[in-house]
C-alpha cells in the first residue's frame, strides 16, 4: 500500500485492524510509515476533540414502572397489617371488657357451719351394679319429626337433625331450703399472661341447668376439670357425675352438683367458690379457674362461632328430654356426621335417656372438643375475633375468675396443641356404686379406689 492510498483512507475514517484486508493492510503500512502513522494519530485526536467539544443530546425521562409497582406493594402491605392489628386490638379491648363484667366477686374464707350429711357407709362387698333400661334406637312410627336444623348455619355434609317435638308435660317444680332455693337434689333419672413451661393449670367448667329468669342459685348439670400444661403442650378434660355423693366442705355429704346452690345461700363464699373447694376436696388437686356457665350462654357461644359438627355413631332418641319449662318433651338425633347450632348443641350435651348418663358426659367432651375445632378453622386474628364474639354471647351468662390476660395467654400458649391428641377422663359405671341410699336410689357412691386411681391417670397421662 503506498503513502498516498493510507492517506485516503485515513480521511475516510478507517483504521488499522483485522476486520478486513484493507484494515489489515493499513495496519502494516502504518508500522512501517512514520508520517503516514503521524497523520494517523493527528487524525484521532481532532476527532477526540471534536466529540468532546459537542454537547450531549437530552434524554428524554424514563417511567420507572418498576419502582412505582414495588411502592403500591409496600403501601398495600402497610395498610394490610395496619387493618389486622386494628382488628386484633379491637378485639382484645372487647374480650377485656367482657370478661371484667364476668368476674366472680371474691369469696370469705370464713367456712359455713355444716348443715346436713346425708352419706350413709358404704358396703364392704360390692353390690350388683343397676343397669339402665334399654331405650328404642329410633322414634316410633307414630312420632312426628320434624326439622330443627338452623337455615342460618348451613351444615358442610348433608346429614340433616331432626328433633321430634311432643307436648310438654306438667311442669314439676321442686320443694325449697326454707323457702329461699330449690333443694339441689334431681328428679330421679337415668393482656396476655403467658404461662410459664413449668405450669399445670387446672379450670374448673361448670354448666348450670339455670333457666331464663332464674337466679345462680341453681345446681351444676355438667362438671369438667381440665388439666392443661403449657410446658408439654398436653390438655387432658376430666368428667365427673353430677349425681356423685361428695363432702360438700361445711356442709356435710351430698351430690357434687348441689355446691353451687349451697354456696350461692351463702353469699360470703358463694356458688362457684364452693363447687371449686367440693371438687378440689375429691380430687386432692388445686383449682386454678373457674368457668360458670348457664344454658342460654353455652346456646349463645356455640351461635357465635357459627355452630359445630359432631358425628355420632348412633342414632340418640330421648322421649323424656327436660325442657326450659320444667317438663319434657320428645328429641331424637340421626347417626353420622351432622351440623349443630347452638339449642341443638346444648340437647345433644344434656340428653341421656337413650343411652346413660356416661355417655352423656362423653358427648359433652365431645363437644367441647368440636368447639376448639370450629375456632382452630380460622387464621389467628379471626381466633381472636371469634373469641370476642364468645365473650360478648356470654356476657351475662357466665361467671369466671379468669381475667382478659390469662384468657389470652392461655390461649396463645396453647395455639399449636394438637385437638386429636387431647386425653378424655371420666369416672364410669365401674368407679362407682348405685342405689346406697334408699331416700336417693339414683344417688352415685365412689368405690374405694377409684377417684384416687382416676386422678393419677388423669395427672400421669394415657
Amino acid at each position: 500500500m503506498t503513502c498516498s492510498e493510507a492517506r485516503a483512507l485515513i480521511a475516510a475514517g478507517i483504521r488499522p485492524g483485522s476486520r478486513s484486508t484493507t484494515e489489515l493492510r493499513l495496519r502494516d503500512h502504518l508500522a512501517q510509515c512514520p508520517r503516514c502513522r503521524a497523520l494517523a494519530e493527528a487524525s484521532d485526536r481532532a476527532l477526540l476533540a471534536a466529540l468532546l467539544a459537542k454537547p450531549l443530546p437530552a434524554r428524554s425521562p424514563q417511567r420507572r414502572y418498576g419502582s412505582y409497582v414495588l411502592l403500591m406493594l409496600l403501601a398495600l402491605f402497610t395498610g394490610w397489617l395496619g387493618f389486622q392489628t386494628g382488628r386484633v386490638v379491637l378485639a382484645a379491648m372487647t374480650i377485656k371488657q367482657n370478661v371484667a363484667a364476668m368476674q366472680l366477686p371474691s369469696p370469705s374464707l370464713a367456712t359455713p357451719p355444716t348443715i346436713a350429711t346425708i352419706l350413709p357407709s358404704p358396703p364392704t362387698t360390692e353390690p350388683p351394679t343397676q343397669q339402665p333400661s334399654p331405650s328404642p334406637a329410633l322414634p316410633p312410627a307414630d312420632s312426628t319429626v320434624i326439622s330443627a336444623a338452623s337455615p342460618a348455619l348451613p351444615s358442610p355434609t348433608p346429614a340433616t337433625l331432626a328433633v321430634s317435638v311432643a307436648a310438654s308435660s306438667t311442669p314439676i317444680r321442686l320443694p325449697a331450703i326454707d323457702g329461699r332455693a330449690p333443694v339441689p337434689t334431681l328428679i330421679p333419672t337415668v393482656g396476655a399472661r403467658l404461662p410459664d413451661d413449668n405450669d399445670v393449670i387446672h379450670m374448673l367448667l361448670l354448666g348450670s341447668d339455670r333457666r331464663p329468669g332464674e337466679s345462680w342459685a341453681t345446681r351444676a348439670d355438667a362438671i369438667m376439670l381440665i388439666r392443661i400444661e403449657p410446658g408439654r403442650q398436653r390438655v387432658a378434660l376430666l368428667s365427673l357425675p353430677r349425681d356423685l355423693i361428695v363432702e360438700i366442705p361445711g356442709y356435710g355429704y351430698g351430690r357434687i352438683n348441689s355446691a353451687t346452690v349451697y354456696g350461692e345461700m351463702n353469699p360470703a363464699i358463694g356458688g362457684a367458690e364452693l363447687a371449686r373447694r367440693t371438687v378440689s376436696t375429691l380430687l386432692g388437686l388445686r383449682i386454678d379457674h373457674i368457668v360458670w356457665v348457664d344454658f342460654t350462654g353455652f346456646t349463645a357461644a356455640v351461635d357465635a362461632i357459627g355452630g359445630i359438627e359432631i358425628e355420632l355413631e348412633q342414632a340418640i332418641y330421648d322421649p323424656a328430654y327436660p325442657t326450659m319449662d320444667y317438663g319434657y318433651t320428645t328429641v331424637y338425633f340421626p347417626a353420622g356426621k351432622q351440623w349443630l347450632n347452638g339449642e341443638q348443641a346444648l340437647i345433644l350435651s344434656r340428653t341421656r335417656h337413650a343411652d346413660s348418663a356416661y355417655a352423656r358426659e362423653a358427648r359433652q367432651q365431645m363437644i367441647i372438643l368440636a368447639i376448639a375445632r370450629r375456632i382452630r378453622e380460622h387464621d389467628p386474628v379471626r381466633q381472636i375475633e371469634l373469641a370476642a364474639h364468645v365473650t360478648t354471647a356470654l356476657r351475662p351468662h357466665i361467671r369466671t375468675d379468669l381475667s382478659a390476660d390469662d384468657l389470652l395467654g392461655l390461649a396463645w400458649s396453647l395455639r399449636d396443641v394438637n385437638l386429636s391428641s387431647i386425653e378424655r377422663f371420666a369416672l364410669g359405671p365401674d368407679g362407682v356404686y348405685e342405689g346406697l341410699n334408699e331416700a336417693d336410689p339414683y344417688a352415685l357412691t365412689p368405690r374405694p379406689g377409684a377417684v384416687a386411681a382416676l386422678v393419677q391417670a388423669f395427672i400421669n397421662g394415657r
